[in-house]
């Protein structure tokens, strides 16, 4: 299965899928101020263009603090965790979407001025090579090339070993010296150079959509709802950071959040592709939000996805439930004494560079969660 899924990947990158970005919005006239969008859409649009590898999320946090309201009394910790509450009392709602992507970092230069890279996160590496990346160096975006094998188009034949220490990132210059006078360093994240390819016009396939997506439908609600409307409750909004390598932000943050019901919105990872197999995590792209029931870090209690499903109806919010593989950042509230229930958009070729998701899907996710911050008792 891991074959065939490295060739469809391979074969979609090759039409030309990955090339430079590009903007997804229309041009402001000059000295026009564009008001931040209550769209989990538009706001998903710009949020997957920031580089965010895990460790390196500061632009992506600040992004999103801000555009919450200027009365927004929000607490950011030295991890960069970005959060606030409203409402006060008890339950205790916490929804949370992490801020990184899976990515690369530079570990040394050599004396020929290419880089040796290690992954941050868990993909395949064959999926960079041969295609251009973009190192975020202290002195700005440094452009690159993942410089292919010898037996780079034999596919089929790619060692099981095959590692990053396989992969050199090219960046065109002779020497050390060369490459460290555009700023390298090593520590320096790697992104593949990131584009938004529009299938449809309520489709679209992009690198980061995971977990970018759950943090714009937060921000959106977030945006959405008045804390006056918050009774008898509390609900805290969090973006947490560095999930990819450990949910190390959601560690901490269960530590210092005292939660009752914990939400985590992140990609259900769903078979809605040509290759994959439909007997398992089969939910298509546009039919609604998710309720994931099991995945491979918690089963979500037939009673509280019960409730989830009764405020869904209730406010005609398309909603489909199934189990997928993966983690999320609620099961380490558990021990603390949370009932992690994770929320989710149907997404595929989840990690790699054409991540899809409906708009609908998110719309209807961030419908979602406004409405379980108001309604649930």
């Amino acid at each position: 299965m891991k074959i065939k899924f490295g060739f469809f990947i391979s074969l979609i990158l090759a039409v030309g899928l990955v090339a430079a970005p590009f903007s997804c919005q229309a041009p402001k006239e000059e000295g026009e101020e564009k008001a931040p969008s209550d769209s989990a859409w538009e706001l998903l649009q710009e949020l997957v263009l920031i580089p965010g590898v895990s460790t390196h999320e500061e632009e992506v946090v600040d992004f999103i603090q801000a555009r919450l309201p200027s009365e927004t009394k929000v607490q950011r910790d030295e991890m960069d965790n970005l959060w606030f509450s409203v409402g006060k009392g008890s339950p205790h709602l916490v929804f949370v979407a992490h801020t990184d992507e899976t990515g690369l970092e530079v570990k040394e230069i050599t004396s020929q001025g290419t880089l040796k890279v290690k992954g941050r996160g868990g993909f395949f590496p064959q999926m960079y090579e041969g295609y251009p990346v973009v190192v975020y160096t202290k002195n700005g975006e440094v452009e690159g090339v993942m410089a292919p094998r010898s037996h780079y188009h034999q596919r089929n034949s790619s060692p099981p070993s095959f590692q990053w220490e396989d992969m050199e990132i090219d960046l065109g210059v002779e020497n050390e010296h060369k490459a460290r006078a555009l700023g390298v360093g090593v520590g320096d994240p790697v992104t593949i150079k990131k584009k938004i390819v529009h299938l449809q016009s309520d489709l679209i396939a992009t690198r980061a959509v995971d977990d970018r997506a759950g943090c714009a439908a937060i921000l959106a609600a977030a945006r959405r709802i008045d804390g006056d409307e918050i009774e008898g409750k509390k609900v805290t909004f969090l973006w947490d950071v560095q999930e990819e390598i450990g949910l190390y932000g959601a560690r901490h943050m269960a530590q210092k959040l005292d939660a009752d019901f914990v939400f985590p919105v992140d990609t259900f990872v769903s078979s809605d592709a040509p290759l994959d197999n439909k007997r398992f995590a089969y939910l298509p792209l546009g039919k609604g939000a998710v309720l994931r029931g099991i995945d491979s870090s918690n089963i979500a209690p037939q009673r509280w996805r019960q409730k989830v499903i009764e405020i869904a109806e209730a406010h005609h919010i398309p909603l489909q439930r199934g189990n997928t593989r993966g983690g999320n950042d609620g099961s380490v509230f558990v021990p603390q004494g949370a009932v992690d229930i994770p929320l989710s958009w149907p997404g595929v070729y989840s990690h790699t560079f054409i991540e899809k998701i409906h708009r609908q899907d998110l719309e209807n996710l961030t419908r979602l969660i406004v409405a379980l911050a108001k309604d649930w008792e």
